[in-house]
């Protein structure tokens, strides 16, 4: 075999090696962590995006059951929502607005129609309606919305 080829070979493993190890290195030691809680200058904790977050506290709500926005025809929907919460505080402030917390939860889902919640993503439509509401009412304590019951009727 042609000595320049080999030393060409040889050069270009090298090459590619040392850039696998950089990189590895930076993954490992440089590159800021993407998931996970960091703690915020005033001491509270940031949320950061990338792993999902184990809330501190979850809130069930009792079974709701209300008429849809179908001009065509009258469509109920009987659902089931448990609020995922920052902290114990935020539990016991929900259950203290429990009248408001229903009162927007059947607001955003009266202005949704069976199309809205139709298909693949309906139930997550459902859940994002309501926590747009519920971050009017309870701001920074609701981390998610569950839907765990839905049937359209």
């Amino acid at each position: 075999m042609n000595r320049g080829l080999i030393t060409a070979l040889v050069a270009a493993v090298v090459i590619l090696a040392a850039g696998v190890a950089g990189l590895a290195a930076y993954v490992i030691f440089l590159m800021p962590q993407a998931g996970g809680v960091a703690a915020a200058g005033d001491g509270s904790a940031v949320v950061m995006a990338g792993e999902p977050v184990l809330e501190a506290a979850y809130y069930e709500l009792d079974e709701f059951v209300t008429n849809l926005a179908d001009k065509d025809r009258l469509r109920y929907i009987k659902f089931s929502v448990a609020l995922g919460l920052r902290s114990s505080a935020s539990e016991a402030i929900a259950k203290e607005a429990a009248p408001q917390v229903r009162d927007v939860v059947l607001s955003q889902v009266r202005e949704l129609t069976s199309k809205d919640l139709g298909g693949a993503d309906g139930k997550e439509r459902l859940a994002q309606a309501i926590k747009e509401g519920l971050d009017g009412l309870l701001p920074g304590h609701v981390t998610r919305v569950y839907v765990t019951d839905m049937v359209i009727q």
